[in-house]
């Protein structure tokens, strides 16, 4: 029922590499199996994380004028109105949360993880997941419990440079919405198609089969399977973690944030080991009225600056002006090369 379509297309050229042999080079257009949209495969291993010298951005100068470092978070940092939290903020551990003073929608609030300005990747420990995850989902259901009538929860993050933030000092962002953004919407839409062809979570389904066929499948732990993408949308591929059996923002107890903090930590071990250091990342919460057909899932792209002399970004008009994702590695080998971290 669920069907992995591929194009293989192949172009001829004149290599001048191999004096000017005739040369055949594959690439591969991809349908993603739920969204239906088309991924590329190809330009394949070209590509060479490079690690970034994180001391330059760490000094006194830089701290002093970042809004989330300890010094000046209360002093330059906007505050939620009492009718939201009484407060202001919201403190959980080491994260403290607050509204975007840049909002994105109605509800648009930042989860500032640290108190450290630079939290290079293999520093980002367990307890400032933890801290983060559960502020963000205590913020959820504070607004959700005034019956503000906006059905979709999101944790978006990036993470580092490449990903496209703003501020490198560590931070999640949590948006509440009535629109859903349109990946999050495709899906939902697609998931509840699914169900009523088959009457069965399509979520439920991609793991069984994925997990049978075992080339894509990473592994499992107790509430959660974990994917390479079939269509990844990222030029390093892109990962999912799902949870078939969890759905809503009140179905996410400790446990479900200990394990996915658990995935995450193996994700992040096999991208030290590669000199990835940034990532995008989106959690997607189930609307109430969808558990039938809609599971908790995350998704996670790396991202990279294609070298470190000119810094040229891993978007370009493919992703841009076509939409079109592409990627650089097949996500069956990178698959095989990250079990195992698990």
């Amino acid at each position: 029922m669920i069907e992995f379509k591929t194009k293989v297309l192949t172009t001829t050229i004149l290599d001048p590499r191999e004096n000017f042999d005739r040369k055949e080079i594959e690439t591969e257009i991809r349908i993603d199996p739920l969204i239906g949209e088309s991924s590329r495969l190809a330009h394949f291993g070209r590509l060479n994380p490079q690690k970034e010298d994180f001391s330059s951005w760490d000094t006194p100068e830089n701290r002093s004028r970042c809004p989330f470092c300890p010094t000046n978070i209360e002093k330059i940092t906007p505050r939620f109105p009492p009718e939201h939290l009484p407060d202001g903020y919201l403190h959980k551990g080491e994260t403290t949360l607050l509204p975007n003073i840049s909002p994105y929608d109605q509800f648009s609030a930042l989860a500032v993880m640290s108190r450290e300005h630079v939290v290079p990747l293999e520093k980002l420990s367990p307890h400032l997941l933890k801290d983060a995850f559960e502020a963000g989902l205590e913020f959820f259901r504070i607004i959700a419990a005034k019956k503000y009538e906006l059905p979709y929860y999101t944790i978006i993050w990036n993470y580092m440079p490449p990903s496209g933030g703003g501020i490198i000092h560590p931070h999640q962002q949590l948006i509440i919405s009535d629109t859903p953004g349109n990946l999050f919407r495709k899906a939902l839409e697609n998931s509840r198609r699914y169900y009523q062809a088959h009457r069965q979570s399509y979520w439920k389904e991609i793991c069984r089969v994925e997990k049978e066929k075992g080339q894509r499948f990473i592994g499992e732990l107790e509430r959660s399977c974990w994917l390479t993408s079939f269509a990844p949308l990222g030029i390093m591929g892109e990962f999912l973690g799902i949870f078939p059996d969890v759905h809503t923002i009140f179905d996410v107890d400790e446990t479900v944030v200990d394990e996915l903090i658990s995935g995450l930590e193996r994700l992040f071990s096999y991208f030290i080991s590669l000199n990835i250091y940034s990532f995008n990342m989106g959690l997607f919460f189930a609307p109430a009225g969808t558990e039938q057909y809609f599971s908790l899932h995350l998704r996670l792209i790396p991202r990279l600056y294609l070298n470190l002399v000119h810094r040229p970004s891993d978007i370009n008009a493919m992703q841009m002006v076509l939409q079109e994702p592409f990627t650089v590695v097949y996500p069956e080998e990178q698959c095989a090369e990250l079990r195992p971290f698990w």
